[in-house]
């Protein structure tokens, strides 16, 4: 099955607005002191950059633009946890970086399923004209 590019979407920049907003809402998460919620510090690296992931990789066309992802949140969770650990009380984390790469990965693995095209119908849904 091979994946189709997501050039019929009918409000790209208003998807892109989103996915960008998360992405900043990360970063000023990733920054900020944090606070005991009780879950897995890595399963929540894994699951916030899986969602960045599968997020902007179902956004793109399907050519080049899908390494760039990759390697854009890559090198984006890899500088948030280098200025983690310039913070003071934040700390810089090998296993964190590894648990946003596993994310990555398995958020580009989205790309190739059946997610794509229901994005497509919940956005025909949502805008009709």
């Amino acid at each position: 099955m091979s994946a189709r590019p997501l050039s019929d979407l009918k409000k790209p920049r208003l998807w892109f607005s989103i996915a960008y907003a998360v992405l900043a809402i990360v970063g000023v998460l990733s920054l900020i002191p944090a606070p005991d919620i009780g879950v897995s510090d890595k399963s929540m690296h894994f699951v916030t950059y899986f969602a960045l992931s599968a997020g902007f990789n179902i956004l793109v066309k399907f050519d080049r633009s899908l390494i760039f992802v990759v390697f854009g949140l890559i090198s984006y969770g890899i500088l948030l946890e280098f200025l983690q650990g310039m913070t003071g009380y934040r700390y810089m984390e090998t296993y964190d970086m590894l648990a946003n790469t596993a994310g990555i990965i398995c958020g580009l693995i989205v790309r190739f399923s059946f997610l794509p095209e229901w994005f497509r119908k919940i956005e025909l849904l949502l805008f009709k004209t």
